[in-house]
């Protein structure tokens, strides 16, 4: 798609705005003020998809267009909005964190070539990795640690806390189990991160 139609229309959307949109409010936005979406009103997932992926797109090419004015359009589902460049941060698009998801959404092929069976595997890796990260996060906090912390140290207090709760040595059996348990989420999605 050499240039999006839904361009023009979320720039206006986003002018407009007085604070962030998500993509939610873009996309209602479109379909009340533009009559975009009309057609496509069947709400299985493949046509979700579709509407996301066109949405995406004319973000991540509004992005490429809006540089050259400095500006930045920071994009996120919960979070689209303008923002003035600051000389002294360099904001180039592909050099972010999102370079992958953007070159993704920056590929008309994917829209083409995606399938309902595509789509239904999309979902459920989503929803294997947000349930998987509520149970890290949950085991972190059952270690007493951040998000952040390294292998080696998630490691070296799971063996402080074992040794200190362990029935054997006189600590509190409950205590020691959750112990364990955490310790073993933790180390399955370990393993699942390194397989990737």
């Amino acid at each position: 798609m050499k240039d999006n139609p839904l361009k023009v229309p979320i720039l206006k959307a986003l002018k407009e705005a007085t604070d962030e949109l998500s993509e939610y409010d873009l996309i209602r936005y479109l379909k009340a003020n533009h009559g975009a979406f009309q057609d496509t009103e069947d709400r299985s997932d493949i046509a979700l998809f579709r509407k996301h992926f066109m949405v995406m797109n004319a973000l991540y090419q509004l992005q490429d267009s809006l540089l050259k004015d400095g500006i930045y359009l920071a994009i996120s589902a919960l979070s689209i909005k303008l923002e003035p460049i600051k000389e002294s941060v360099n904001r180039s698009p592909t050099e972010h964190s999102d370079a992958k998801l953007r070159a993704y959404y920056l590929d008309c092929s994917q829209l083409k070539e995606t399938t309902e069976s595509d789509v239904d595997a999309l979902l459920k890796n989503f929803w294997r990795h947000y349930c998987a990260r509520n149970t890290h996060t949950d085991a972190l906090s059952i270690l007493g640690l951040d998000n952040n912390e390294e292998w080696p140290v998630i490691q070296q207090t799971y063996r402080k806390l074992a040794a200190k709760f362990h029935p054997d040595r006189g600590g509190n059996k409950e205590q020691f189990i959750a112990i364990r348990e955490a310790y073993e989420t933790l180390r399955l999605n370990q393993t699942l991160y390194n397989q990737k």
